[in-house]
C-alpha cells in the first residue's frame, strides 16, 4: 500500500490492498507512465489500517537465505516444451491440477493483446498461460474467483510474479480463506513494463507495419524459433509479415533496455532464496556448465521447491519429466538475490516519452532507448560466455559488490 510518506517504489500495483478494504475507498489508477497505483477516497476511508497490513511489501525477503531444492527440468512432451518458454514445468502443474478438477491462474492476453491474469478450468485455456509475457499484467478480475473456488473446495493453481502471489496470498490469510488445497508459483523475476508503453507498442505496429485489412492473431514474446537462449518475439498479422520489423524493432529489446519498468522492481522484496510461492521457475541458463546430463534441446526450466507442499506435489509430478537436482552455485541466477538496477538515465527517458504528442515520436524514443545503456550492451553480450564457462556466478556477485547498492 502506498501512503502519503511513500515513494512509487513502495508499491508493486499487485491490487491486494484495493480488494482488502473494506469500505471500497481504494481504486486503483495509472499515473503518467501507466502503472496503476492505489488512491484512497478519504470520505469512505474509515483507517481501520488493513491496507497497509495486507501489502506484499510489508515483508522483505531480500538477504534472507533459504534451502529449497532446484532442478535442472524438462517436461517429457517435446510439443509442450516447444511451446513453452523454458522446459514446461508450468504445463506439469497445469495437467495436474485439472486432474484433480481444480482451476489455473495464469497470465495471458485478451482480445486486444492486453496482458491480464485469467482462470482456466481447461488445458486449452491453460495454454495460453505458457511463455512469458514481458508487462504488467492485471490481476483484477482474480482475487474474488480465487476466493470463491477455495471455498467451492477445488483445487487451485495460482502463477505470477513473487509480489502479486504474496499480494494474493496474504489477501487470502485476511479473508480465512482456506488455502490448502492452493498452490502457488513464482517465476524468477526480472522486472514489469509498463503496459501503457505495450499498448503504443501494439498501435505503432497496427499504424504504420500492419495493412489496413490485415490484424494480429497471435503474439509470442518468447518464441524458440530461432532458439530458446534467444529474446525473439514473433507476431502473426491476417495478412502480410511482421518479422522484418521485429528483427530490428522488437518489445523484447524495449523491456531488457529496463527503460519502461516500473520503480518497485527496481527496489525488489523478493530477490532471494526464500520465495512467496511453493514453486519458483526460471529459465536454467546454465545448461552447459552445470554438467546437466539430459538432451537440453528445445528449453531447460530452473525449478526451485520451496515448501513442503511443493515438494508433495514435485515427487508427483515429476514422472512426467527428465529432471536432475543442482547446487545453488549451478543454478545462481542474478535476481534470486538482488534486484534490476535502474538505468541512470530513465528520468530522462519518461521525460521525453510522456512529452511525446504522437506514435510516431514516441516510436523515435522507444527506438532510441531500447539500445539500452552502455552497462546493460555489456551484459548482454557477455552474459552468454559466463554462463557457458561457468562464471556467471562469480561475474554476478562482483556486479552485486561493484553497481548494486546496499
Amino acid at each position: 500500500m502506498l501512503t502519503p510518506n511513500q515513494k512509487k517504489q513502495d508499491c508493486c500495483g499487485c491490487m491486494a490492498c484495493s480488494f482488502t478494504c473494506p469500505k471500497s475507498a481504494i481504486t486503483m489508477k495509472a499515473d503518467e507512465c501507466g502503472f496503476l497505483y492505489p488512491e484512497i477516497d478519504q470520505d469512505l476511508c474509515v483507517h481501520c489500517g488493513l491496507c497497509t497490513k495486507v501489502c506484499p511489501l510489508q515483508e522483505n525477503y531480500t538477504g534472507v537465505d533459504a534451502v529449497p531444492d532446484i532442478y535442472a527440468l524438462q517436461n517429457h512432451q517435446k510439443n509442450v516444451v516447444s511451446e513453452s518458454s523454458s522446459g514446461g514445468m508450468f504445463s506439469m502443474l497445469a495437467d495436474w491440477t485439472l486432474a484433480q478438477g481444480g482451476v489455473i491462474y495464469g497470465v495471458a492476453f485478451d482480445e486486444g493483446f492486453e496482458v491480464r491474469h485469467m482462470r482456466a478450468d481447461s488445458a486449452e485455456k491453460a495454454a495460453s498461460f505458457r511463455t512469458s509475457k514481458y508487462v504488467q499484467s492485471d490481476p483484477a478480475q482474480i482475487y474474488q474467483s480465487i476466493c470463491n473456488d477455495l471455498k467451492d473446495n477445488l483445487t487451485v493453481l495460482l502463477t505470477g510474479t513473487p509480489c502479486q502471489i504474496a499480494g494474493v496470498t496474504r489477501f487470502l490469510e485476511r479473508k480465512h480463506a482456506d488455502t490448502s488445497r492452493l498452490y502457488t508459483c513464482d517465476n524468477i523475476c526480472h522486472g514489469v513494463p509498463s503496459p501503457a508503453v505495450w499498448k503504443d507498442y501494439l498501435e505503432i505496429l497496427k499504424t504504420r507495419y500492419i495493412d489496413s485489412d490485415s490484424r494480429i492473431t497471435s503474439i509470442n514474446m518468447r518464441s524458440k524459433r530461432v532458439s530458446w537462449k534467444k529474446q525473439v518475439m514473433d507476431v502473426s498479422v491476417s495478412k502480410g509479415s511482421l518479422l522484418p520489423v521485429l528483427e530490428e524493432f522488437s518489445f523484447n529489446k524495449i523491456f531488457l533496455s529496463l527503460f519502461p519498468v516500473r520503480q518497485s522492481c527496481f527496489h525488489c522484496h523478493f530477490t532471494s532464496y526464500k520465495r512467496p510461492a511453493d514453486f519458483t521457475l526460471g529459465d536454467f541458463w546454465n545448461v552447459d556448465s552445470a554438467g546437466i546430463k539430459f538432451d537440453v534441446t528445445g528449453g531447460v526450466n530452473e525449478v526451485l521447491v520451496n515448501t513442503e507442499k511443493g515438494r508433495k506435489l514435485f515427487a508427483i509430478v515429476r514422472e512426467n519429466a527428465v529432471y536432475q537436482p543442482v547446487s545453488k552455485a549451478a543454478g545462481w541466477q542474478p535476481h534470486l538475490e538482488y534486484s534490476t538496477k535502474a538505468p541512470g538515465n530513465q528520468e530522462a527517458f519518461w521525460t521525453e516519452y510522456n512529452a511525446a504528442a504522437d506514435l510516431e515520436t514516441k516510436e523515435a524514443l522507444l527506438r532510441k532507448y531500447m539500445k539500452g545503456s552502455t552497462l546493460t550492451r555489456i551484459i548482454r553480450k557477455v552474459n552468454p560466455i559466463l554462463q557457458k564457462t561457468g562464471l556467471y556466478s562469480i561475474a554476478g556477485k562482483m556486479y552485486k559488490a561493484v553497481f548494486v547498492k546496499k
